[in-house]
Order: structure tokens, then C-alpha cells, then sequence
């Protein structure tokens, strides 16, 4: 068996933004470095490391207090963006605390890993890139 994961794009508008709905119900396999964003295949994220995460909607929900999810910018090293538990909402653009991708030679795609899930955690995440 496998976690049951949906990935939906709700806005890619060239120049402007590119907003997307990750969501996963656990069967306590979980997910190890998976491509969740695909740059090459969107309009608005780039292959060149440019974009910078802006803001995110999560909810995660586990069994485990340390349980988490972590999104990470994909390149020949990878680089953690954020690492979430809980529930909460970030606009990082108010305050221009964009997180930058640091990633060494970077491909622009978003990878994402869960940490120590069991059978029925799940997690919703919504993240707004400009």
C-alpha cells in the first residue's frame, strides 16, 4: 500500500504567481524526497532557482509530536525551505522574508519528505510562490 497524496495547482500566471494544494493521508510508509513541483512543466516557476516561497497555508496532523513535514528546494545538494508540524499560516512577503532557493545548482523544483508519519496522519499544505 501506499500514502494517498494529491498535488492540485490552483493559480500558475506567468510573471505573477504560482500557488499549489499538496495533501497526503498516510499509511505510515511516507514520503522520502518526493518532486511535488515540477518547474519545467509550469509557466510560472523557473528551472533557474529564482522563485521564492511567499506565503503557506499547513496543517499537519500526526500521532507523533515529533512528526513533521519538510519542503525542500531541489538541486545537486538540496536545501530545506521549511520545516512544518502543526497548523499555522506564514505571509513571508510582508516582512520581505521570502525564503530564497539555496540550493547548490538548483532546478527550481520542490521536493517534500514527511518525518516519522504513522498510519492516519495526514497532512494539507498550501504554498504561494512569487
Amino acid at each position: 500500500m501506499a500514502d494517498t497524496v494529491t498535488t492540485q495547482t490552483i493559480a500558475d500566471t506567468s510573471g505573477i504567481k504560482y500557488v499549489v494544494k499538496l495533501t497526503n493521508v498516510s499509511d505510515g510508509t511516507g514520503e522520502t524526497t518526493v518532486k511535488k513541483v515540477d518547474a519545467s512543466a509550469l509557466t510560472f516557476m523557473t528551472e533557474d532557482g529564482n522563485r521564492k516561497l511567499s506565503k503557506i497555508w499547513y496543517s499537519i496532523n500526526t500521532h507523533d509530536n515529533k512528526a513533521a513535514v519538510e519542503l525542500l528546494w531541489d538541486g545537486t545538494i538540496n536545501a530545506t525551505m521549511v520545516l512544518l508540524s502543526g497548523n499555522g499560516y506564514w505571509d513571508l512577503r510582508t516582512p520581505g522574508n521570502e525564503i530564497p532557493n539555496n540550493s547548490t545548482s538548483p532546478t527550481g523544483d520542490v521536493l517534500l519528505s514527511t518525518k516519522n508519519f504513522a498510519s492516519g496522519d495526514n497532512y494539507t499544505i498550501i504554498a504561494e510562490f512569487r
